[in-house]
């Protein structure tokens, strides 16, 4: 009997369900924990150069406890915020709320609300080019903070082009409007102090300035660091240590941004793509000085950091209205 190109799978990572898209013929997936926030916990994929396949993630490598502890937000979708709030507390026409805080030791609200919640199959899409896993859940206003009904589909495509993540956000009260950014914190592995980060060099990026408690100032200057043109630097145990933000100044309505980090021990690249949605990355080289893994963490987000406060591309969606976007990752 002739296998399928691709196939979608429950699987359990101990009492948690999560599926895997799988190409049967490549040997390319994507495993996504159902049950914490759809959670992007593994990615191989085929390399466009090399013919090899490439394990793309640092992972949790599938422990229960692990995912669940969630220290380092491994491959953790961000909503209804990316990044940290101030002090978990913002203003919204007029209605002030406080977050939960979760970013000791400085006082801040970090990375939104999905982890821990469990998703809902909404939809599969198989066919002999690619598939979708489609998923729901729906933000009932009984979050600390955050008083506001909103529906999230998240679907997950493996196809030839990679691994794509779209999304459609749904305000669902009845007449008030609601903020919101979108955001992942992917750690891809690779040999982290050889690596070279290039940012698309289509739009010059803007460095945004943190304070001590990492939230923006207000101030953005142009930066060309992440140019490609040199490593990380520092060496195998300790490398150069970053961990900041940047902006495309290209106009939100033009094309994609194409990101790519050079791995010198493989000479692949992995891409990084977002659409006109997302026209901030943030960048964290800390993953051997924290927690002893070799990779860089490049988060594609919707906002700025503390946008519910700076409204730096902070979006508002009005009763029934919908924010679409999606970003995604293929390797060279």
């Amino acid at each position: 009997m002739e296998v399928s190109s691709y196939s979608v799978e429950e699987v359990f990572f101990g009492r948690l369900k999560a599926h895997v898209i799988r190409n049967n013929q490549s040997g390319e997936y994507v495993q996504i924990v159902t049950d914490f926030g759809g959670k992007v916990e593994a990615l191989r994929l085929l390399s466009r150069s090399t013919g090899t396949l490439r394990d793309v993630l640092l992972t949790d490598n599938g422990n229960e406890t692990a995912i669940t502890e969630n220290k380092f937000w491994k491959g953790m979708l961000l909503i209804p915020w990316a990044n940290r709030i101030a002090y978990g507390k913002y203003t919204f026409y007029n209605d002030t709320n406080q977050l939960p805080l979760n970013d000791p030791p400085r006082q801040n609200s970090l990375h939104g609300f999905l982890d821990g919640k469990k998703l809902t199959v909404f939809y599969t899409d198989i066919t002999d080019y690619y598939a979708t896993l489609t998923l729901l859940y729906d933000f009932d206003g009984s979050d600390q903070g955050y008083p506001y009904t909103m529906r999230l589909l998240v679907s997950y495509t493996l196809s030839g082009a990679g691994l794509t993540l779209s999304f459609d956000i749904t305000n669902n009260m009845a007449q008030a409007p609601l903020p919101l950014t979108v955001g992942w914190h992917p750690y891809f592995a690779c040999s982290t102090y050889q690596a070279r980060v290039e940012f698309d060099p289509s739009t010059p990026w803007n460095l945004v300035e943190l304070n001590a408690n990492m939230d923006p100032t207000g101030m953005t200057h142009l930066d060309s660091t992440f140019s490609g043109s040199s490593e990380i630097g520092g060496n195998t145990t300790d490398p150069t240590f970053y961990d900041v933000e940047y902006k495309s100044v290209m106009p939100s309505r033009d094309a994609m941004l194409v990101s790519k980090l050079y791995d010198a021990a493989t000479n692949q690249a992995v891409v990084l793509w977002q659409d006109s949605s997302f026209r901030l990355i943030h960048i964290f080289t800390g993953a051997m000085k924290f927690f002893g893994e070799d990779g860089i963490a490049l988060e594609p987000m919707s906002g700025m950091a503390d946008a519910f406060n700076n409204h730096d591309h902070l979006t508002i969606l009005s009763a029934g209205e919908t924010w679409s976007g999606a970003f995604g990752v293929y390797v060279e």
